[in-house]
């Protein structure tokens, strides 16, 4: 229910909720322009405005609105899962370092989780700072350190033991396609035949989401061989199935893989870093690593440029004092 109501100050304010409770500012004192708002507002009455909302109003709202448009939903919610108890009755007015400091130690879990969270924290802010809920983001600085990256990759030969240690077929498609086209888990399991063309020789991922974008990648010989074996096998119009339908998660099949094969510290994701490791170490420019990956270069030299034989070898060529032809006069 929704009813338009004149506070004394002479502007018109929506009442709704549960017996017109709750009240947000149309910001008019003339009729026709509250009443517009008042249809604009039942409109989006999915997701309405809050005069003064909560931390924890705030990531409902937050949560609401990126239902269909991202693919990590249930992660979403469990971040916000964890962030409520400690924020949902706090006004982002609130939310000092101190608080979030506090936050950070009582969780028990790794930096990389916290900062996560932390990020899904902002992110909520910055999206009620465009619908209007507040007027400014308040700054939340990592309330931990962020940790170094893992560099965990494959060898080539660790690499033969985990495909002949796949002993099913989809789980061995999967592990072959990231380590040869270098896309990520949620492409490789999204991938219908469709976006294969074999007459080319490649295989297009499609757009993908937000930073997550993707890339049109040639087949190698090896690949291509895998894969027309696999569509003799196709029962759906993905690549990656099992006993006629469509696979969710390779987790369970991938990591009973890497147990047989004896090998450690290895995820699916893996694979992909694997991929560009190989590809730094076989001085493949890193423009072209970037293409591939479907990752900005600047990410692609900031992670796999130290695998490059020839990376910075002329810069460092040049601090020579004697030039090349000559024989160093430098010797201890």
């Amino acid at each position: 229910m929704h009813q338009l109501w004149r506070h004394p100050n002479r502007v018109y304010y929506v009442l709704y909720g549960a017996r017109l409770r709750r009240r947000v500012s149309t910001g008019a004192k003339d009729r026709r322009k509250a009443e517009a708002f008042l249809a604009q507002f039942i409109a989006g009455a999915d997701a309405p405005v809050i005069e003064k909302p909560t931390v924890g109003e705030i990531l409902t709202g937050y949560e609401r609105d990126r239902r269909g448009h991202i693919r990590s939903t249930e992660t979403l919610k469990f971040n916000i899962k964890a962030l409520t108890p400690d924020f949902g009755q706090l006004l982002p007015s609130q939310l000092l370092p101190s608080v979030v400091r506090q936050y950070a130690a009582s969780r028990r879990v790794k930096p990389g989780a916290i900062l996560r969270e932390i990020g899904v924290l902002r992110a909520a802010l910055a999206w009620a700072v465009e619908h209007q809920w507040i007027a400014a983001k308040p700054i939340i600085s990592n309330p931990v350190k962020t940790p170094r990256p893992r560099d965990r990759w494959l060898t080539r030969e660790e690499a033969r033991r985990l495909i002949d240690a796949c002993h099913e077929p989809h789980i061995k498609a999967f592990v072959v396609l990231g380590l040869m086209t270098a896309a990520r888990t949620g492409a490789i399991l999204e991938a219908q035949w469709r976006q294969v063309d074999f007459e080319r020789g490649v295989i297009d991922y499609g757009e993908g989401q937000g930073t997550k974008r993707r890339s049109v990648v040639p087949l190698n010989d090896e690949v291509r061989n895998v894969l027309v074996a696999l569509r003799e096998l196709a029962c759906t119009d993905f690549l990656i199935e099992c006993h006629g339908r469509r696979i969710a998660s390779v987790k369970k099949g991938f990591r009973a893989a890497c147990v047989r094969a004896g090998i450690t510290g290895v995820t699916p994701h893996v694979l992909r870093h694997s991929a560009a490791t190989w590809m730094a170490m076989d001085d493949v420019p890193l423009r072209e690593i970037a293409r591939l990956l479907g990752d900005r270069e600047e990410t692609v030299e900031r992670v796999y440029a130290k695998h490059s034989p020839s990376y910075l070898q002329r810069a460092a060529s040049a601090l020579q004092l004697q030039r090349k032809g000559n024989e160093s006069a430098l010797q201890l």
